[in-house]
């Protein structure tokens, strides 16, 4: 074989190597979020390796969440939009999302977040708590905010389709480098 053959199939190799590894290192984690109390506003996030202004899609669904007669109101709560992954060091940039829990119904609900453009997600649940009834104190007392650590739960995410392009166009390469022969 010819040395610029073998150089051309290497390369090609690399490159394919370098795609596939590219891909599969996308990570992304969320902060577990605990207990809520209906009608506060949470803020969900977490960090991720990706690149900053990418956009990542939060959905929040009840985990009984199932099709249901339309006829009949169901009160279960539930939301979804997005956010953009903002800047940070190189393994850990941040990403939030504010949700009003007004609406939704006590019980546990399932956060997941998948990034638009590709495969990485994660996904965490919570419980929502009904609100109890306020009653007023004679004279106000100060107290100390608990201190809580957020803890964050990386997903591993696989590389989807985009090994089996690597391996394809590395192929198609070298055949073409055989064939060219």
């Amino acid at each position: 074989m010819d040395t610029r053959k073998v150089a051309g199939l290497a390369a090609a190799l690399m490159l394919a190597a370098c795609i596939a590894c590219t891909a599969a290192a996308q990570e992304m984690g969320i902060e577990e979020i605990g207990t809520v109390t209906a009608g506060e506003t949470v803020t969900i996030g977490g960090t991720t390796n990706l690149a900053p202004g990418n956009r990542l899609l939060i959905t929040v669904t009840p985990v009984g969440f199932a099709p249901t007669n339309k006829s009949v109101p169901s009160g279960a709560g539930g939301t979804a939009g997005t956010a953009v992954v903002e800047g940070g060091d190189a393994a850990a940039k941040t990403w939030s999302f504010a949700v009003d829990t007004t609406g939704f119904e006590p019980g546990e609900y399932i956060v997941t977040v998948e990034w638009v453009e590709g495969d990485a997600t994660a996904s965490t649940t919570f419980t929502v708590v009904e609100a109890a009834a306020v009653t007023p104190t004679a004279t106000p007392t100060a107290t100390t905010p608990p201190t809580t650590a957020a803890t964050t739960i990386p997903t591993p995410t696989t590389a989807g389709p985009v090994l089996p392009v690597a391996a394809g166009l590395a192929a198609a390469l070298a055949g073409y480098l055989v064939r060219r022969r």
